[in-house]
Parts: C-alpha cells; sequence; structure tokens
C-alpha cells in the first residue's frame, strides 16, 4: 500500500504549528498573568531599590515610587476586573430607570457640578425629566456634596431656600450674612435649614471619614433651577467680585487697586487656590470649630436639629423611623418639608402604608434592600409607551378624559447605597432589607404640614377600623375571615420575613385570596 507523503507532511506541519500555538498562548498568558499581577511587580521593585548603591533618602524616594505604581496598577485591576459586572448592572439600571420614573440609581442620575481632589458636587436630573407622574416636584432639585477628611468648602449663597442633611461624617457649618454669625457642629443625622439669604462655609473635622451631605433645594428665582454664588475663588469657581469694575470696588473698599488685585487676580493661577474644596490645617480647623454650638443649644432659635436625638416615632425590635415635620421644627416652615429617617434590621419590612399628603424623597445611605409601591400611572404609560413622544404628549393631554380607576402596575425596585425613590402622596408603598444586611434611609417629605401616615398592615391597620358589613361587601367574603387577616399581627410598623414565615403554614389554602390580590404588598 503506497501512502503519499503530501497529506502526511501537511498533517504533520499542522500538529506542530497547533503545539507552536498553544506554547505561545500558554507563554503570553504567563507574561499576562505576570504583568497584571501587582504584587510581584512591587516585591521586584522593591528589590532593585535595595541593590542600588544609593543614600537613605534616595532609597526612599524609590520604594515610594515602588509602592504608588502599586497601587495604580492594583486599582486597574480591580476596575477591570468589575468591569464586566458594573456594565451588566448599568443596563439593568438603565432598563429600570426607563420604565420606572421614580427610581434614580446613584451612577446614571447625577450630573456633577464641581469635581476636585478634596471633594465634589452633583446635582439629581429634575424629577420630571422623563416622565410625568412627578410634575408636582419638578420645582425642587437634589443634590449631595462630599468632602474629603480636613477638607474646607468654599463660602458661597444660592438662589434657592435650602435643607441640609449630613448622611455620613461630622464637621461644621457656619451661615454669615452682614449682620450676624452661627455656627453649628454637625454630625451624622444633622438637619440644617438653609436660608436663601445666608452665605455658608463648611469644614470637615474628621480626620478619617468623608463628609456627605444631602441637600434639598426650592429655588426662588427659576423653578428648577438654581445658581451658587462665590464670594471668594479664582478659577471654578470664580468669585463674584469680578464681576465688578475696579473704579467700583476702589469706591465701595476705600482700597487702591493693586490690593485688591492681589485678592482676585494674583492667585487666579495658583494651583493650591483653585476649587470648591480646599484642604485645611489642623489648627485652622480646629479654630473654625472652636465656638461651634450643638444642634438644639438656642432653643428655638435654632437653625439645626439632629434627627437621631429626637425619640422614633414609630420602633419595635425590626426597625425604628425618625421624623422632624414643620409643625415641630417651625425653621422647616418656610419650605413645607420634614426630615426623616428608616432603620430596617435584615430582614425587616417597613409594613405597607401611605402618605395623605406627603410626596417622600428617599436616599439609601447604608445596606441593601427592595421598595415595592402600587402606582396607577405605570399602567396608563404603559399603553402607550410603544407610539412615540408625540403619542406619548397626546396621551397625557387626553389622560383626563380617559382615565381607569382601580388599576395599578407594581413598582418593585432593588435599592443599594446611593440610589433614590420617590413615593408621591396616596400611594401604597412598603420598604424591606435583605436577609443578610440592614437598609437605612434618609428622607425628605415634601408638602408635609398636617400629613397623616396610614398603615395598611400591621398590628395598627385601617382596614381594622373598617364596619363588618363594609368588609363583607368590599371584599366579598364573611368579615370574620377579613379578621382573620388583618387582625393576625401582633406588631405594628415594622415586622419581618422571619415571623411571616413561622406564619405561612397557616395562611397556605385560605379563601382569602381575592384580600391577598388586594394586599399583595404585605
Amino acid at each position: 500500500m503506497v501512502i503519499s507523503k503530501s497529506p502526511f507532511i501537511a498533517l504533520v506541519f499542522s500538529l506542530l504549528l497547533s503545539f507552536g500555538l498553544l506554547c505561545s498562548g500558554v507563554s503570553a498568558h504567563g507574561r499576562k498573568q505576570y504583568e497584571s499581577d501587582p504584587q510581584r511587580k512591587y516585591e521586584e521593585c522593591q528589590e532593585r531599590c535595595d541593590q542600588k548603591q544609593q543614600g537613605q533618602r534616595e532609597q526612599q524616594q524609590c520604594q515610594r515610587k515602588c509602592w504608588e505604581q502599586y497601587k495604580e496598577q492594583e486599582r486597574g485591576e480591580h476596575e477591570n476586573y468589575h468591569h464586566l459586572k458594573q456594565s451588566r448592572s448599568e443596563e439593568e439600571e438603565e432598563g429600570q430607570q426607563r420604565n420606572n420614573p421614580y427610581y434614580f440609581p446613584k451612577r446614571r442620575s447625577f450630573q456633577t457640578r464641581f469635581r476636585d481632589e478634596e471633594g465634589n458636587f452633583k446635582i439629581l436630573q429634575r424629577f420630571a425629566e422623563n416622565s410625568s407622574p412627578l410634575k408636582g416636584i419638578n420645582d425642587y432639585r437634589f443634590a449631595i456634596f462630599e468632602a474629603n477628611p480636613n477638607t474646607f468648602v468654599l463660602p458661597h449663597h444660592s438662589d434657592a431656600e435650602a435643607i441640609y442633611f449630613v448622611t455620613k461624617g461630622k464637621g461644621t457649618i457656619t451661615f454669615v450674612t452682614h449682620e450676624n454669625k452661627e455656627s453649628y457642629n454637625v454630625q451624622r443625622g444633622t438637619a440644617v435649614s438653609v436660608p436663601a439669604a445666608c452665605t455658608v462655609y463648611v469644614v470637615n473635622q474628621d480626620k478619617q471619614e468623608k463628609l456627605t451631605i444631602a441637600v434639598l433645594a426650592l429655588p426662588v428665582n427659576t423653578p428648577g433651577k438654581y445658581e451658587v454664588f462665590f464670594p471668594a475663588g479664582n478659577n471654578k469657581p470664580e468669585s463674584y467680585y469680578r464681576a465688578f469694575s475696579y473704579e467700583v470696588l476702589e469706591a465701595v473698599f476705600n482700597t487702591q487697586r493693586e490690593k485688591l488685585e492681589k485678592i482676585f487676580e494674583e492667585q487666579r493661577g495658583q494651583e493650591g487656590q483653585q476649587g470648591m474644596f480646599r484642604r485645611a490645617k489642623p489648627e485652622q480647623i480646629r479654630a473654625l470649630s472652636q465656638q461651634a454650638t450643638s444642634p438644639g443649644q438656642r432653643g428655638g432659635e435654632s437653625l439645626a436639629v439632629n434627627l437621631f436625638s429626637q425619640s422614633p416615632v414609630y420602633s419595635n425590635r425590626n426597625g425604628r423611623f425618625f421624623e422632624v415635620c414643620p409643625e415641630a421644627f417651625s425653621q422647616f416652615q418656610n419650605m413645607d418639608v420634614a426630615v426623616a429617617a428608616i432603620k430596617l434590621n435584615p430582614g425587616a419590612i417597613f409594613v405597607p402604608h401611605y402618605n395623605s399628603k406627603t410626596t417622600f424623597l428617599v436616599l439609601i445611605t447604608d445596606g441593601y434592600g427592595y421598595v415595592e409601591m402600587a402606582c396607577p400611572h405605570l399602567s396608563r404609560q404603559s399603553q402607550g409607551s410603544q407610539s412615540g413622544r408625540q403619542d406619548r404628549r397626546e396621551q397625557e393631554e387626553e389622560e383626563s378624559e380617559d382615565e381607569t380607576i382601580g388599576e395599578y402596575e407594581q413598582v418593585k425596585t432593588p435599592l443599594s447605597p446611593g440610589d433614590i425613590f420617590v413615593v408621591p402622596a396616596g400611594h401604597a408603598v412598603t420598604f424591606f432589607a435583605s436577609k443578610d444586611q440592614p437598609l437605612n434611609a434618609v428622607a425628605f417629605g415634601l408638602n408635609a404640614q398636617n400629613n397623616q401616615r396610614i398603615f395598611l398592615a400591621g398590628k395598627k391597620n385601617m382596614v381594622r377600623q373598617m364596619d363588618s358589613e363594609a368588609k363583607e361587601l368590599s371584599f366579598g367574603v364573611p368579615s370574620k375571615l377579613v379578621d382573620d387577616i388583618f387582625n393576625n399581627p401582633d406588631e405594628s410598623y415594622f415586622m419581618s420575613f422571619s415571623q411571616q414565615r413561622q406564619r405561612g403554614d397557616e395562611r397556605r389554602g385560605n379563601p382569602l385570596a381575592s384580600i391577598m390580590d388586594f394586599a399583595r404588598l404585605f
């Protein structure tokens, strides 16, 4: 039998080529592993520094350079590791936000106004930017600023009434007008009323932790838009004094132009004098904080109150709810705003409820969980979502004629730190923490005076107050069966999934399926 050499040679060549590519791939993979191993490269860099003939100072510089390279590469590897996961979660967030006008995820909803090495200031998009259900609160704006440890925030005022709420860290907030000055030492849970007339500056007292403040603003000029003005600043931001001519400044300050230029001109190019946030020396921080008082020390005249120094409005072993209303704190009456905080233990539920007048902006500060809400608007919006913007606009104009009653969409959204969820007045809602982590949130309540919170579940709930005949006519079953459900809870306000599971067997097969359809959020 004769064997042709050509196919045999081709087969051998193919095997050799495959082996070579395999070795090359292994080698390339090994190189890639080496190149992406920050720890190994850092150790080798240290060895090279030790082997060099150099003085102690040069060796320290060499070691410091190795450390900087190591941290930079480690940070890059960390970002690459999470890139795919983040891109997928961002797509999910985008889809959720598109279909859910009440949800504002941290990573997609803010625009940065100021950012430098010592801090940042970012503002949330307009509430009704993507949908009409929140048109009633579109005049308000929400913002967050973060200041690094030992950082000073430049003096500024805005054309808006505002409330500052400290969500993390501790610091000093000072208000000045042409007549007086007030300073407050603030910490997590402190809410401060900021009149539009006041110039404000802030210092982060802590040496390690950032100072984070949530800001609710109500503009006084253009609805939904406010500006920030800085008396001192050289570049991003600039001082508003530079808008005046030197002839005017010389006259009103009785000062020669040369001195004025030292304040407004000479420092513009200095790197240390850029930005809204400035690094402060320890002695400067101590001096700025020395004369400050704690919230409440001035009694009714105080512009600040600490939410967590108040007794909780609702509390049990599963959670706590704190709230300061404008009726109790007169400084919040101008904006008609309440401030609140929710603390849920792992696996706990803030039972379904609704607010009679108040719309709440809820900011998640710690932990993970979910919100579920019954929404009458989304079902109407979803019907017209395929028709384009013009059709949606026409649909909104005709909504008053074509509105249906008693149809709801379930809004269920996962929550994580930095996310914002808006709960309109009258909407039944519940928040619950994940099984293994607590859920903490702070909230601003808009249109807060004379608000009532009506609970739909728990030991105290609205259905328990109904007449027996009303229960029978509403649910279509004997009132005793209704009572078996609504009178069953032994705790109010906060419950836990573990307690609910213990009663699960008792509820299976219960003929009140229609009731549970009504109360899907239980």
